[in-house]
């Protein structure tokens, strides 16, 4: 007797999921697409390429469901039946699983310096996972039936392109988690760590979220391949490649905004103009002496041979003091000077005149 809450209900939820996770797909793509309109060329078509694939697994999965649901409503041996669209969402999957493992490669080989002997082994796992997943899809075409499905041929190929997936997730999680760290070791700089550990944290997410699902979907078809629990959750895992992968192109932005709010005070301090620094300050002294005092901004000639952010050093300042005494011996000839209560001549005031600064 086939228990319809773990095969039919089984199928149904994780349909449910799938295209709610589906229609996140699709939002993250409108937002890649806004985002940055003028990207990569390799990065906008693998984004187009993403999409339409998982347009293509929900359609999969709609078909899938209609035919258990509608078609052979009632009917519990159709439960025992594949239909030809489980089949290929099989594929499909291990498609969309590719190229996020590729994508990530890809960032691996940048980030460890081009090293083959790293980046290699994920590459060729990541093929021969989509090799097992292309003969599962065959079997599954030409045998029709889970019963003869779950025996050891084809079944440990189903388990060896599951058991490929998750490994791909942990050595990618591993290795960018290594040279984030390695990263921040190298660097003293506040913001850039706090980037870093918010790059850390992405990545253990996504590469956890992804390795767990398939582990439980490896699991479940090991443990109960007397129902369809591992078929709901394989359902959801093509969802979660394509967010994991959308997700690491979606933030870059935010991460160069921390990257460019150089600290606390960076953000609070006010940027100093020309105007601010520009001004004339006069002081005249007794018998006409006096004293100008000019800050000017700089001259239109000045080009400094770096980049200057005047956040942190503002316009060059230049300050020019120029002191000037008017003299008139006529006036001082007629004005006796006081200090005090020692009156002085014209001669003392002379004198004291050209001490003057």
């Amino acid at each position: 007797m086939v228990n319809v809450a773990s095969t039919l209900g089984a199928l149904l939820v994780g349909g449910a999921i799938a295209l709610l996770l589906s229609g996140i797909v699709a939002v993250q793509c409108i937002i890649f697409f806004k985002l940055y309109p003028s990207d990569l060329r390799v990065r906008r078509i693998t984004v187009l390429v993403l999409w339409l694939l998982d347009i293509l697994h929900s359609t999969f999965i709609v078909i899938s469901l209609y035919d258990y649901c509608i078609a052979f409503f009632g009917d519990r041996n159709r439960l025992e039946y594949i239909p030809w669209s489980v089949a290929l969402s099989i594929l499909v999957t291990a498609i969309q699983t590719s190229i996020v493992h590729w994508y990530f490669a890809h960032k691996i080989y940048e980030s460890s310096g081009k090293n083959w002997w790293i980046t290699a082994p994920i590459v060729s796992l990541a093929f021969l996972r989509l090799i097992a997943a292309s003969v599962s899809t065959s079997e599954m075409l030409i045998l029709k039936q889970y019963s003869a499905f779950v025996k050891h041929y084809p079944g440990w190929v189903f388990t060896t392109g599951l058991s490929l997936s998750a490994s791909v997730d942990i050595i990618i999680t591993a290795s960018l988690c290594y040279f984030l760290q390695k990263m921040r070791r190298r660097t003293s700089s506040t913001p850039m760590a706090n980037m870093v550990d918010t790059l850390t944290l992405y990545t253990l997410e996504n590469g956890f979220l992804t390795c767990v699902t398939t582990t439980a979907s490896l699991i479940c078809w090991i443990t109960m391949k007397d129902n369809l629990v591992f078929m709901g959750l394989h359902w959801v895992i093509g969802k979660l490649y394509p967010n994991s992968l959308l997700i690491s192109l979606n933030t870059r932005k935010e991460l160069r905004e921390m990257r460019s709010n150089d600290s606390d005070w960076a953000r609070a301090a006010p940027t100093l103009t020309t105007q601010d620094i520009s001004l004339t300050y006069n002081n005249t002294y007794p018998y006409g002496a006096s004293t100008n005092l000019t800050m000017l901004p700089p001259t239109s000639a000045y080009r400094p041979a770096f980049k200057v952010n005047p956040r942190v050093l503002p316009a060059q300042i230049e300050i020019r003091r120029q002191p000037t005494a008017k003299r008139s011996s006529d006036e001082l000839s007629e004005v006796s000077y006081t200090r005090g209560n020692v009156s002085r001549s014209p001669r003392h005031t002379s004198e004291h005149l050209r001490s003057l600064p």
